[in-house]
């Protein structure tokens, strides 16, 4: 199927100096014709090689685009000096083609301050040239350096600048695109860091729930055997518990920052968040359709962390606005969808900006969990989080 784009991409990917190299062949083919066929050039081998040095100068234009016009402003000083009688050869399509080519290098492909010195020779010479060749005059200079000097030189001038201004911006869009890369990179390292503290809190609160257990349970096993065996299964649990989340924690890099062993929130917790909300403008309630039933203390608090951010984002960039907390408890799913009805200027799914849906993103990944974020077709801004129920495989 045709596309513009593809075809533009096919054009971008041909090889001009290829292309140079076949054009001059072309040339070369229609200077000889000329050369040899037309009865009114008379010095043939002079106009046959000179039909050569500009066709080899139509090549290698691109490497060296001041040589093409040397040869082109030699062969006119030689004529202008000695008068060869190479009568008829400028009437070639050819040579006509091959100058406007060569100038066109000369603003497209050399350095401006070399580029303007060998322009200003060249316009000395070809005024000259065109005032004392056979048939010129006064009225012959003006358009001979109009458009065959002037103007081709121009539009290549205006070609390499082009060229430069796209080429520093593929530069800054890559300087750009690193630098975002980086950020993104950092951002989800930190929130790895930020995720491995909160889950080492968790596992060693177990660990001190466990420590008290088994003491407890030491200690009234002779005398109430039945009340240490209920501690030793909250030993159990929690053992498990602590497993499950040390499972999690493996391939989290950690910065060493230990905080202090307390339990972390969970969605026990939503209210004050409610509150916070309503104070800075959002207008926010919250649904719970189910049973609640209890669930690892990770999991509970990656699910008030992304309410938190779901709402902290709300507050940042649609305030004032009313937002909505739904808390479905679908058996083995626990889901959570966060939705405003306010306007904002951030990008969908945190591209650009914070970094708030990337943490929420990498916490539901660590629970097997699935996260969408975008905006709602009738205005306003939802985030659906999804985390699975499920038990963790037995030890």
């Amino acid at each position: 199927m045709f596309s513009p784009r593809g075809l533009l991409a096919s054009v971008r990917a041909i090889d001009r100096v290829r292309v140079d190299r076949l054009v001059a062949a072309v040339l070369l083919v229609e200077i000889e014709l000329q050369v040899w066929l037309d009865g009114a050039i008379h010095a043939r081998v002079f106009a046959a090689a000179a039909g050569v040095l500009l066709a080899l100068a139509v090549a290698v234009r691109r490497r060296w685009p001041q040589v093409g016009i040397l040869v082109v402003l030699a062969l006119m000083s030689e004529r202008m000096l000695f008068g060869h009688p190479a009568a008829g050869l400028g009437n070639s399509a050819g040579v006509s083609v091959a100058v406007l080519l060569l100038f066109y290098g000369l603003g497209a492909f050399a350095p401006e301050r070399r580029s303007l010195w060998t322009l200003a020779a060249a316009v000395v010479i070809t005024s000259a040239n065109a005032w004392t060749k056979p048939g010129g005059g006064p009225s012959s200079v003006v358009p001979m350096e109009l458009f065959a000097v002037l103007l081709p030189y121009v539009l290549g001038r205006m070609t390499r600048k082009r060229a430069d201004r796209e080429r520093v911006a593929r530069g800054v869009a890559e300087q750009l695109d690193a630098a975002r890369d980086s950020r993104a990179r950092a951002a989800a390292d930190g929130e790895r860091a930020r995720i491995a503290r909160e889950i080492h809190d968790v596992i060693a609160h177990s660990v001190s729930v466990m420590v008290i257990q088994a003491g407890g349970a030491r200690l009234v096993m002779g005398d109430e055997p039945k009340r240490a065996q209920e501690s030793l299964r909250s030993v159990e649990r929690a053992g498990r518990e602590a497993l499950a989340e040390m499972r999690r924690l493996l391939g989290i890099l950690g910065d060493g920052d230990l905080r202090a062993l307390a339990p972390q929130p969970g969605l026990a917790n939503i209210a004050p968040l409610l509150a916070h909300a309503r104070t800075a403008g959002v207008s926010a309630d919250l649904h719970i359709d189910g049973d609640p039933t209890p669930v690892p203390p990770a999991l509970d608090l990656c699910a008030y962390r992304i309410v938190q951010e779901a709402l902290t984002n709300t507050i940042k960039h649609a305030a004032p606005a009313s937002a909505s907390v739904k808390v479905r408890w679908e058996g083995r799913a626990l889901e959570l969808e966060i939705s405003d009805d306010g306007r904002r200027g951030r990008a969908v799914n945190g591209t650009t900006g914070g970094h708030g849906i990337t943490g929420m993103r990498e916490r539901v990944a660590l629970h097997s969990g699935t996260l969408e974020a975008g905006a709602r077709s009738e205005g306003g801004f939802a985030v659906l989080a999804r985390l699975p129920l499920a038990a963790e495989d037995e030890p």
